[in-house]
């Protein structure tokens, strides 16, 4: 009888033991939790500015620089000039081509030489479109001059930036010929300059300045 009394009051004790134990956990446990989130609530948050990637603002509104003179842009270059005058004649030697602007209207001439026929278009320097076209007996100097191959000289843009720089940056351009006396081409250009009508005459091939001259 004292033997099983005495078990029983093991087994009480067991008990309170672990109820003890699962008490003293419970409260650590909730004390470390209250102390984290008091560590979280006073810790200062840093954060971390990250740098922006660049944004570039393109304007909507053209450049002055681009507009020009505010007439209409040339959409036709001396090569497309020439390609036109070949629909009209495609067994015609170029043998001359010039641009010109004026009242506002910016156009080229291309003269060429088909069965000693001289043929001539005008062609709209903003448009492609064919303003006129002429044929006649072709003069005996076309008929001998070397035919025109643009690809074997410097283009008319490059002409005119060597003439500016020969007269000065207020130049202005007004007239450009290209023409080959024998196996020559040379360009002639017209500027004006402040008033004064200059004239330029360059060397196609080698792009030399060979006269500048002021009309009297």
């Amino acid at each position: 009888m004292k033997r099983k009394i005495l078990i029983g009051i093991l087994s009480i004790c067991a008990v309170i033991s672990i109820v003890v134990v699962v008490l003293y956990t419970c409260c650590m446990g909730t004390d470390d939790v209250s102390k984290s989130t008091s560590s979280m609530n006073t810790e200062p948050m840093t954060m971390k500015q990250l740098p922006l990637a660049e944004v570039k603002v393109v304007s909507a509104v053209p450049d002055k620089s681009d507009l020009g003179d505010g007439s209409d842009p040339i959409l036709v270059d001396a090569k497309g000039a020439v390609n036109v005058y070949k629909k009209q004649y495609p067994t015609a030697q170029v043998k001359g081509i010039s641009f010109e602007e004026q009242d506002g209207r910016k156009s080229y001439e291309v003269a060429g030489v088909s069965s000693e026929t001289g043929q001539s278009v005008t062609i709209d320097a903003t448009t492609g479109q064919v303003l006129t076209t002429a044929e006649d007996i072709a003069q005996e100097p076309m008929v001998e001059s070397a035919t025109i191959d643009l690809g074997d000289v410097i283009n008319p843009e490059e002409a005119k930036q060597i003439a500016i720089t020969m007269l000065g940056s207020g130049a202005r351009l007004v007239r450009w010929e290209l023409e080959t006396k024998g196996y020559i081409a040379r360009y002639h250009m017209v500027l004006d300059r402040q008033g004064e009508t200059m004239y330029v005459t360059i060397d196609a091939n080698s792009s030399q300045v060979i006269e500048v001259r002021k009309v009297q």
